[in-house]
């Protein structure tokens, strides 16, 4: 009997995963039918840009989930990360210091979130709204809201979207390195199983010797990271320093982490990782056939809401499945 149920999952999940798929391949066909420069040699690069923009910054996101979190702050710290190393370029310094600092705003950032939510047990999405409020206003202060044009194309900052590895863009290469890395951390090492443990149950992963409150601070200090690295290479692309650069990640990455969810049936790397694909796809594909951005928007808001209803679902059957376990 435990092996029919057994397998009785793994054909949900197989079903689930197949669907997905079909669905993306029929998106991808209406898409090609509709626009002859959707599968252009340059179209297919800038959607892989656009993916890695997307997916780093869902990647951070999944990590706080993965612990039975929400940041919506990310998206406003990265803008600050932004806004600093866009001021210090225009100041002469060296490209690769201005990233570190952007990166280590982020991190100052994520570890501030982090410690009201798992510290001080503050309601993660008020809490995370109020920092990132604070986080976006601080940004301003660069340049009073100005856009920073100085020393932009004379610094190199550029080649951090520009540059290519063997013919793949930089941020592609970026993506797939976080990518791999967050696959190892999460899937096949105990510090993986300690972000699922904590999400799945806190009381029962203090009591099995995990230091909740520590990996859930790790979990925003990541998310602000990666959302900062995002938000740089944007940066770079646009050859300008600009205070609103991070604000199209938030619905993007909630519907990337929350399509992988409903699709593998957990927070996951991989299942980010597709779902981002989808979403940035979806994006262009309207962009290309000339749909209004706000009609694109409306889609991807429509798309996480059947995602989250999805996965809430999975969730209680899943509750309901452990609880007849447990009575037999």
């Amino acid at each position: 009997m435990k092996v029919n149920k057994k397998q009785s999952r793994i054909s949900d999940e197989i079903f689930t995963i197949v669907i997905f798929f079909i669905l993306f391949i029929l998106v991808f066909s209406v898409f090609s039918f509709l626009s002859k420069d959707f599968l252009s040699t340059r179209n297919i690069i800038n959607i892989l840009k656009h993916v890695s923009i997307t997916a780093i910054a869902a990647l951070g996101l999944t990590f706080v989930i993965s612990v039975g979190h929400s940041d919506i702050s990310f998206y406003m710290t990265a803008c600050f990360s932004a806004m600093l190393m866009a001021w210090l370029i225009s100041k002469g310094v060296t490209p690769i210091i201005c990233i570190i600092a952007g990166l280590l705003a982020g991190a100052c950032w994520g570890t501030i979130s982090g410690i009201a939510v798992g510290k001080f047990k503050l309601p993660d999405i008020i809490s995370t709204i109020a920092i990132g409020s604070i986080a976006f206003g601080a940004a301003y202060l660069f340049s009073d809201g100005a856009f920073i044009y100085k020393n932009f194309l004379s610094s190199g900052i550029g080649l951090l979207n520009e540059a290519k590895v063997i013919g793949i863009p930089l941020p592609v290469i970026i993506m797939l390195v976080l990518y791999i890395f967050a696959y190892i951390l999460m899937e096949k090492s105990k510090y993986g199983r300690y972000f699922y443990a904590t999400g799945s149950n806190k009381v029962s992963a203090f009591f099995s010797g995990i230091k909740v409150n520590r990996v859930i601070i790790i979990s925003f200090v990541i998310c602000g990271m990666l959302a900062a690295i995002s938000t740089m290479i944007t940066t770079a692309a646009q050859g300008n320093g600009n205070v609103k650069s991070g604000l199209n990640l938030l619905m993007p990455c909630f519907s990337a982490v929350y399509i992988g969810s409903s699709v593998f049936k957990k927070p996951s790397v991989i299942g980010t990782f597709f779902g981002a694909v989808f979403i940035s796809m979806m994006l262009n594909g309207f962009t290309l056939i000339n749909v209004p951005y706000y009609y694109g928007d409306l889609v991807i808001s429509v798309v996480l809401i059947v995602a989250i209803l999805f996965s809430k679902i999975q969730f209680s059957k899943g509750i309901k499945i452990k609880k007849k376990r447990g009575v037999a």
